[in-house]
């Protein structure tokens, strides 16, 4: 490898500001303005430096992504890379690709931001998302214009293969009550939004033996919601779900790695219910005398229903940082049997995925119903507590991120307990936390809280606007 001059600076992360963010999250842009086809030759060339001979590519449905893919994998080839290009197909699809027959891989997907934007989703091998220390490694082969590219009769090559099947392979053979599920044969609605998992959440629930209503899983849908998948986004699912009478509904972000659950007596259903009844799943089929003991693992960001469910098997919970790779790496470091995020992201580390995967969270609160001879999910739902919860942002200026903090510690008084593991985080003596922090994926500032009750949780978000005021 040589190194030579290249158009792209670095340093026009600071000008670009909003249009461009590369985080534990990976690489968002919008179009064109923060991933124009000079960038993301660039950051493809970083990629190829620093990461082995076969690398998997996959895609969400953004417009978009067919013009990156063709520039990502004409760079790829050029560097003498194989290429496995899956098509479209679920970020965990593709992670599961890489750990079953890859190098590395590429998600190009933005995830839940606007259409405006894309992105890439850098895997490293074992289907991990890049660490700290590959993005350090990555990010240096940026700077330093490194230019991984050969010979013409080097170049690498292109197959089309398709790792969805693997992936529900992995994902029917980790369920022991695979028969009786299929045997249930449950109405299930799903909501694609015309996106990554629009095919193979569907298929895997026809596996399932499950009757499957279709909502945005055609093609020609085009993006026909807002792609996070809220309360507000998600009024037509939860619609559906109720007139089809469905047991339960699944609704999905843009590269199905977040599950929203519909109810036929609620619709849509909060999203911080999604890890606690896909554990409902789980927990009861752990050994019943494990080798040693065993804990789930949440990010700092995510309610406390999910230690009711773990506290009744007795699993200790630990908290990591927000963002997927975090909680990995804790997971992975403590042996964890469970994990997630709140926003929907259940993580099974005995898929290959091993990551936010909606086709065994989707699996494993239909095993939880099976296990209970539940009709439908409102039954596992009774059984869970009440939440009182609020997920806000505000557009704030980095630097002054830290006086942020300052004014929020002392703001609340002296019945905290301060945590700056990942921004800061608030716990009160009555159990109850409020997090605010800078996003991974969009250029705002989050602010969470949890609370007994919802005067409580009112006082606390109004006193949080006041702060940063």
């Amino acid at each position: 490898m040589s190194e030579t001059p290249a158009p792209f600076h670095p340093e026009a992360l600071t000008e670009r500001g909003k249009n461009l963010l590369i985080s534990v999250s990976g690489i968002r842009g919008t179009i064109p303005a923060g991933l124009d086809p000079v960038n993301t030759t660039c950051f493809a060339r970083a990629l190829a430096a620093v990461t082995g001979k076969r690398i998997v590519v996959g895609e969400d449905a953004r417009p978009t992504g067919p013009a990156l893919k063709q520039i990502l994998i004409g760079t790829l080839i050029a560097s003498g890379k194989e290429v496995i290009d899956i098509g479209l197909a679920p970020t965990p699809t593709v992670k599961a690709a890489v750990a079953l027959h890859a190098d590395a891989g590429v998600m190009i997907s933005a995830s839940h931001n606007p259409l405006e934007w894309n992105g890439f989703k850098m895997i490293q091998k074992g289907g991990f998302f890049f660490d700290a220390a590959m993005n350090a490694k990555w990010m240096r082969a940026l700077r330093e214009n490194v230019d991984p590219s050969v010979e013409y009769k080097k170049f690498g090559s292109h197959t089309r293969v398709d790792g969805v099947q693997d992936h529900i392979k992995a994902v029917l053979k980790s369920l022991p009550l695979l028969k009786e599920i299929r045997a249930k044969k449950y109405r299930v609605v799903v909501d694609g939004v015309a996106g990554a998992g629009r095919e193979a959440l569907p298929q895997l629930l026809e596996e399932l033996g499950c009757k499957v209503v279709r909502l945005y899983c055609d093609p020609s849908d085009k993006f026909p919601r807002p792609p996070e998948p809220t309360p507000a986004a998600l009024k037509e699912f939860g619609k559906l779900t109720r007139e089809k009478k469905a047991a339960v509904g699944f609704a999905l972000d843009p590269d199905a790695d977040r599950l929203v659950t519909g109810s036929p007596e609620i619709g849509a259903v909060n999203e911080e219910y999604t890890l606690p009844l896909a554990l409902l799943g789980l927990a009861p089929f752990l050994p019943k005398q494990p080798k040693t003991k065993p804990v789930v693992v949440l990010n700092l960001s995510t309610a406390t229903l999910c230690d009711d469910v773990a506290a009744a098997y007795g699993i200790p919970v630990l908290r990591s940082a927000v963002g997927e790779a975090n909680v990995v790496e804790l997971m992975r470091k403590r042996k964890a049997v469970f994990g997630g995020e709140g926003n929907g992201g259940v993580i099974h580390p005995g898929i290959p995925s091993y990551g936010r995967d909606t086709l065994i969270g989707a699996a494993l609160i239909l095993q939880a119903m099976t296990r209970q001879d539940l009709k439908t999910v409102d039954g596992l739902l009774a059984g869970l507590s009440q939440l009182h919860m609020e997920k806000t942002k505000f557009e704030f200026e980095r630097s002054e991120l830290d006086a942020i903090f300052e004014r929020f510690t002392n703001g609340f008084g002296d019945d905290v307990e301060a945590d700056r593991t990942d921004g800061l985080h608030l716990k009160f003596s009555d159990g109850a936390w409020l997090h605010i922090r800078a996003s991974n994926t969009e250029p705002i500032l989050r602010v969470i809280a949890q609370a007994k009750s919802p005067i409580t949780l009112r006082e606390r978000i109004d006193r949080a606007r006041k702060l940063l005021k």
